[in-house]
């Protein structure tokens, strides 16, 4: 018997066959098992693929309907919350709770140090000028983001009108202004005795000295400046040589080669320099912070006082505490310290018979890492917790990136080049953005950005590092498996002496090269290949 085929069977099925043909088929499936086995086959088919065509949703597969298993959390995310957890505490206990403390005891006390230093003296003068200049940037950015946005709807005038007008009519808005008077030495400049100065002082010369009175702050750039008459406000002095023979109210902040006070300050001295003397006629009657190679301190001072010195002698008197890190540290006889002191140097402190001290704390340096105690492998654990969190929200959320960048490992020489290239290149370009007022937000930005990739470079190398050892088998778990193990490594290479600073540098600037190395990639047009 000859049996038709499936295309005859299609047709049939179909109604498109004539009516012999029709009729030849029926009979013949009647008498036939193979050929009626056929047909139904094709039949079915059909349905499915009919209703495949016209069903609007999907049926969910079965798997997927499953009710999740509860009390059962991914190991994953519970180390991540308890390394965060230990790290959080770690923190606030090892660095912020004794950063305030310390400060409390330099006199700090008046809840932000930030807040104090830049808004409540002299610096927050220069914040309207600031703030405006923010102001005006954020909207210009806010504009050009929205025009960008708008452009596929620029044929609707009224509406680009609308929102264009808006934004500058919030660029027009007058600003408060604040009132400075400039003076530019040629090259010296001169206040006289007996004239006065009713707002701020900005100056900038070679010689610059202050024999009246000044109601505002003073802000000085030169080579010398000599304070002998009275200024209400701060003194701020980015200077050689600082000489304060008069009265100042307020504050004294500088940036100096050497510093002199045989004046009166009313309230804090804050110094940077080489030499810091604070003469027998000086009275301060805030805290003291400074930083020098070489220090005196002769004079009255009514504050706490904390400072970072070579060398530092005390024979005047304060009325509070003294902290001091120095390598030679001496009292004389006619010193009085009132409060508590901490010393922290190698040398012995020489304390003359007859200085009235209320209490005395020294502190010895440590010579080498403290390898037994507990606390010393906490800290490491709980930094390489820190890495291991910010690598796996990394890997998880950029799986694409972390591959890239962690196969760029592989090129030495390529990575290791751009790595320097941009260690070195990146803060000094943006440091000179910084400078000029129209870069300032591009350089910060730059900055926070360039501090972001540092930080990720060493979770790249471990990336590479885990892989050669482990091999590079596919699957999340294996490559969180590879970073964890990577990061282990180099954290036990960076607490080795001598060694461990290099391992870091090393890999930090092979790992950075890393992932420039990959976002160029990601980054590059992609061509299409030519066909002939």
């Amino acid at each position: 018997m000859d049996h038709f085929d499936e295309m005859t069977a299609l047709l049939y099925l179909e109604g498109q066959l004539d009516a012999d043909r029709a009729g030849y088929v029926s009979s013949h499936v009647g008498a036939c098992a193979e050929c009626r086995e056929l047909l139904r086959a094709l039949e079915r088919e059909g349905l499915w693929l009919r209703d495949a065509l016209v069903e609007e949703y999907e049926p969910i597969p079965a798997r997927l309907m499953e009710a999740p298993e509860r009390g059962i959390a991914p190991w994953g995310w519970i180390a991540a919350l308890g390394l965060s957890a230990g790290g959080a505490y770690t923190l606030w206990s090892g660095i912020i709770v004794p950063w305030q403390a310390q400060a409390a005891q330099a006199g700090f006390t008046q809840g932000n140090l930030l807040t104090m230093l830049f808004f409540s003296g002299a610096f927050w003068k220069g914040w309207d000028a600031m703030r405006s200049l923010t102001e005006f940037l954020a909207m210009s950015t806010l504009t050009i983001l929205v025009s960008w946005l708008l452009r596929r709807h620029w044929k609707r005038f009224t509406t680009f009108a609308v929102v264009v007008g808006f934004f500058l009519w919030a660029l027009l808005i007058p600003t408060s202004t604040g009132a400075a008077e400039t003076r530019h030495g040629d090259p010296n400049y001169t206040l006289s005795s007996g004239q006065t100065v009713n707002t701020d002082l900005f100056i900038a010369g070679q010689r610059i000295e202050i024999d009246g009175e000044v109601d505002g702050d003073v802000i000085v750039w030169s080579q010398v400046a000599i304070v002998n008459g009275h200024v209400k406000g701060d003194v701020i002095a980015f200077v050689q040589n600082l000489r304060v023979n008069g009265t100042v109210d307020g504050n004294i902040r500088s940036f100096a080669q050497s510093v002199d006070i045989s004046g009166s300050i009313g309230h804090n001295l804050m110094s940077w320099s080489s030499i810091t003397n604070v003469q027998e006629k000086g009275s301060i009657g805030g805290t003291v912070t400074f930083g020098s190679n070489d220090a005196s301190l002769d004079g009255k001072i009514g504050g706490d006082v904390l400072c970072m010195a070579n060398s530092l002698e005390v024979t005047g008197s304060l009325a509070r505490n003294l902290t001091v890190r120095a390598d030679h540290f001496a009292v004389t006889s006619s010193a009085s310290i009132d409060g508590h002191v901490k010393y922290e140097g190698k040398r012995d402190p020489e304390i003359d018979q007859g200085a009235r001290i209320g209490s005395i704390e020294r502190v010895i340096p440590k010579k080498e890492r403290e390898y037994r105690g507990a606390h010393f492998y906490w800290h490491h654990v709980m930094m390489w917790g820190v890495g291991f969190v910010y690598g796996l929200v990394f890997l998880l959320l950029m799986p694409g990136l972390f591959a890239d960048a962690t196969q760029a490992c592989k090129k030495y020489v390529p990575a290791g080049g751009f790595g320097l290239l941009f260690l070195f290149g990146t803060p000094i370009a943006a440091i000179i953005a910084c400078i000029t007022i129209v870069g300032l937000a591009l350089g910060i930005t730059t900055l926070l950005l360039y501090l972001i990739a540092l930080y990720s470079s060493t979770i790249f190398v471990s990336g590479w590092l885990g892989e050669a050892l482990l091999g590079a088998k596919p699957g999340t778990g294996q490559a969180i498996l590879r970073l964890a193990l990577g990061l282990f490594i180099l954290h036990v290479l960076r607490v080795l002496p001598y060694i461990g600073g290099w391992v870091l540098f090393i890999a930090m600037f092979w790992g950075l090269g890393a992932l420039m190395m990959a976002l160029y990639k990601r980054l590059r047009p992609q061509l299409s290949p030519q066909t002939a």
